[in-house]
């Protein structure tokens, strides 16, 4: 199971699924909120669970998890409430303080005013005037292609609408959740007893590499990659990675199944 970010979609992982798919049965779930998820956004913990009752449905034995970032906390947490049904995890730029504190900056956008403004302003110069904008100059927006046999197993067949009207509110309420739940995330931690990886880029900006370290160290025998050249965009940019990660915690387990 692959759990995407904030400011993200399942179309996010279809670099990553490709190199999976071959010998995988690959879960890319929109998060609550996000490209074609049914219902609005909800709090880490519920989003948890929700995805817990995809796993009870969706596959017969324990799963590999994999989250980038804001999924990244989903994951612990998914994988410290519903043990019986995750076998690793692979934690991918994942979310975490430094020294016991957000940044300020990620404490303001949790403000309800000023990070619903801040969302919504994204939204427009993102999803409505840059794509504009670069029709208007002759360029086209970049969209990751989306792989045949990724598109297959997923139902998938285009890139999710991600900005559609109302998604800032999605991204604001994320924000407020992620400072309300990050505590119950890190105190999860120790408790996972299961093969894991830890990744992150060297030149992250939006989550200090500092962040994977100290998450790698309260997780027992977890793994913690460091990826050079390489900042937050790890899917994109070394999805190669993060599926010889995957492979990885596999061969913890002892070979290939559901994840």
């Amino acid at each position: 199971m692959l759990i995407h970010g904030l400011w993200a979609s399942s179309s996010d992982w279809f670099p990553v699924a490709s190199g999976l798919t071959a010998d995988h049965r690959v879960l890319i779930p929109d998060r609550p909120g996000y490209g074609r998820s049914a219902c609005g956004p909800l709090s880490m913990v519920a989003t948890a669970d929700l995805l817990a009752d995809t796993l009870r449905s969706d596959v017969s034995t324990p799963a590999i998890v994999v989250g980038h970032s804001f999924g990244g906390g989903v994951a612990v947490l998914l994988a410290a409430r519903h043990p019986s049904l995750v076998s690793g995890v692979v934690l991918v730029g994942t979310v975490g303080r430094t020294g016991g504190r957000y940044p300020w900056a990620r404490q303001v956008l949790a403000w309800p005013p000023i990070g619903d403004v801040t969302c919504a302003a994204k939204l427009l110069v993102f999803g409505w005037l840059a794509p504009r904008a670069r029709f208007v100059t002759g360029a086209s927006a970049r969209r990751d292609p989306v792989p045949p046999s990724t598109a297959a197993q997923t139902n998938r067949t285009e890139d999710p609408a991600i900005w559609r009207p109302g998604f800032w509110r999605t991204a604001a309420a994320d924000q407020r959740s992620l400072v309300r739940e990050i505590a119950s995330v890190e105190a999860s931690l120790p408790q996972l007893t299961l093969p894991a990886v830890v990744m992150t880029g060297a030149l992250d900006d939006v989550v200090s590499p500092s962040v994977a370290v100290t998450t790698a160290a309260q997780l027992k025998g977890a793994e913690l990659v460091i990826l050079p050249a390489v900042g937050h965009s790890v899917l994109r940019d070394a999805p190669d990675a993060v599926v010889s990660a995957v492979r990885s915690v596999e061969g913890r387990l002892g070979g290939p199944g559901d994840s």
